[in-house]
């Protein structure tokens, strides 16, 4: 028999009040994820309308958001240089899906990507997500190298997405668990990061065996910053190996960490480059695999090859247009500038909170606009250590939890944390800031 609903129209789904759209979210999208928000206090969040920092909600209430959708939101919401540029595509009916013929915005796009980023890095593939770069990435990677170079080396808590091929490279929350990952586990070497030794033992105990290391400069889920010149260290002994490298910049690339991309600050260049999420301007989902023309055409140089890996959506006309906008904003100096000088004015506040609360705050950490506050748990784990909580196997987790809660039904500020680090307090806001929003926070949590 089939099914007695009626589809809803754009205007109904607008008009829909918010008893209706949780009921629907429940039922239709992810009814964990839902009960989740729930306990955190984010189900009381009808949103009317965002720009900027700012989400307007429908009872009045204005949120200011301290997550830029995990790194996505660099421009903030709804920015009117991104708006500015869709309407003028639309306007000209620009061609978005050209599956035949040269697409000229995916040309200028690449090109703009070759001139910021440092030779060799010239040659850009597309795509709609992260995920799908790192994928992009691995796939060339293995094209290039000899089919006898069968491993890769990765990192405890990396995360490099939740796609099949992805996944095997990603060692965080245990995201793997329960599915067969599209490179066989057997293949990835997982090593602690900061340890040097650790990457020259495992290439000597592996001979001409290993074909690609994959990295983040900044370790995305835990806020793991390597020590000082590791990254270049680790990609010079690669070099050295005929191992190809693939740094992964989707969240702490385009200006998070103060430089447009987070590898440059130690003057090294990798194989391969993955980036996303804030690349779309926050308005598109776009990303992009960089390599070099010597290593691309290897891969995918003859005809016979050159559609050999390929995407549905990558490269959209207006996703591009949009991308283009999007670096020319952030690779500006000036804005650079801006965001360096917020990040070391909202990391003095906040150092500053440490030594008032000393007791309470263990910790500071961060790079630029990402910024993580570690609280000590302990004294209130004891308090709390036999309540027993259904699904939850980490008290800090209903701490943080606690303090999501409080800050954004008292404070209206919408933040978030990680399950691998329950204890820290991660601090994402999108690169517009202003240091009235960074006074508004750091006096909410006082």
């Amino acid at each position: 028999m089939g099914k007695t609903l009626n589809k809803l129209s754009l205007n109904k789904i607008l008009d829909l009040n918010e008893k209706e759209i949780h009921n629907y979210y429940r039922k239709y999208v992810n009814h964990g994820l839902h009960s989740i928000y729930k306990i955190l206090g984010f189900n009381q969040m009808d949103i009317e309308s965002s720009k900027g920092l700012e989400i307007k909600l429908k009872n009045g209430k204005t949120i200011l958001d301290f997550t830029s959708g995990i790194g996505v939101l660099a421009l903030g919401h709804n920015h009117p240089s991104i708006i500015e540029v869709e309407k003028k595509c639309h306007d000209l009916n620009l061609i978005d899906v050209q599956k035949f013929g040269i697409n000229r915005m995916q040309s200028g796009l690449a090109y703009n990507l070759a001139c910021l980023l440092p030779d060799p890095l010239d040659t850009s593939f597309f795509t709609i997500s992260g995920s799908e770069a790192i994928e992009a990435g691995i796939k060339l990677i293995t094209r290039v190298q000899p089919l006898h170079k069968k491993y890769f080396i990765t990192f405890k808590e990396d995360y490099h997405g939740k796609t099949h091929g992805a996944l095997s490279f990603t060692n965080s929350e245990n995201f793997a668990s329960g599915f067969h990952t599209g490179i066989n586990r057997d293949n990835i070497i997982v090593i602690a990061p900061g340890d040097i030794n650790a990457i020259e033992n495992t290439i000597s105990d592996n001979i001409n065996k290993i074909a690609g290391l994959v990295i983040e400069p900044i370790q995305g889920q835990v806020l793991g910053i390597h020590p000082r010149e590791y990254l270049k260290k680790v990609l010079d002994i690669c070099k050295k190996n005929n191992i190809l490298t693939l740094v992964d910049e989707v969240k702490v690339g385009m200006g998070r960490t103060g430089e447009l991309f987070s590898f440059m600050e130690q003057e090294m260049v990798p194989d391969v480059l993955a980036i996303s999420k804030a690349l779309g301007g926050g308005k598109r989902a776009i990303g992009a695999m960089v390599t070099s023309s010597r290593l691309f055409k290897l891969a995918y140089g003859k005809r016979k090859d050159s559609t050999l890996h390929s995407t549905t959506f990558g490269g959209l006309g207006t996703s591009c247009a949009v991308a283009i906008e999007t670096l020319n904003i952030i690779s500006e100096k000036s804005f650079l500038k801006r965001v360096n000088d917020n990040s070391e004015f909202f990391m003095k506040k906040l150092l500053e909170l440490k030594v008032k609360y000393p007791s309470m705050i263990n910790e500071v950490t961060g790079k630029g606009l990402f910024i993580g506050i570690t609280f000590n748990f302990i004294p209130f784990e004891k308090k709390i250590k036999d309540v027993k909580i259904p699904f939850v196997k980490d008290i800090k987790v209903v701490l943080m939890g606690s303090i999501l809660r409080y800050l954004y039904r008292k404070h209206n500020l919408l933040t978030h944390f990680t399950p691998p680090r329950p204890d820290m307090l991660v601090i994402m806001p999108p690169l517009i800031i202003n240091r009235t929003e960074i006074l508004y926070f750091t006096d909410s949590l006082d």
